[in-house]
């Protein structure tokens, strides 16, 4: 059972620790700033993916190694293209 002053005190210790407020929310990013964001999120997702498939798959190699110099790529700021803007170079849209 707890005392009054031990819940008092727990109370206290979570209001001093680190809280997501500390933390941006997306609703305090720009537009550019998210898209920016869910680009990083994704771009980690398929490397993560990659990681994976490399694992349990085999690639020919021609692909892999270019697969992974576009990751390299991308990773060390090469521009990256909207799905968008690949269908309109494309004529697709």
């Amino acid at each position: 059972m707890t005392t009054p002053k031990t819940a008092e005190a727990a109370e206290q210790a979570e209001a001093t620790e680190p809280t997501e407020a500390a933390e941006p929310k997306v609703s305090d990013l720009t537009v550019s700033q998210l898209r920016e964001l869910i680009r990083e999120v994704v771009l980690d997702c398929i490397a993560e993916s990659y990681e994976d498939f490399r694992r349990d798959l085999e690639f020919n190699p021609q692909f892999a190694a270019e697969l992974q110099a576009s990751i390299d790529e991308v990773a060390a700021g090469a521009k990256t293209y909207s799905a968008e803007e690949v269908a309109k170079e494309l004529g697709l849209s």
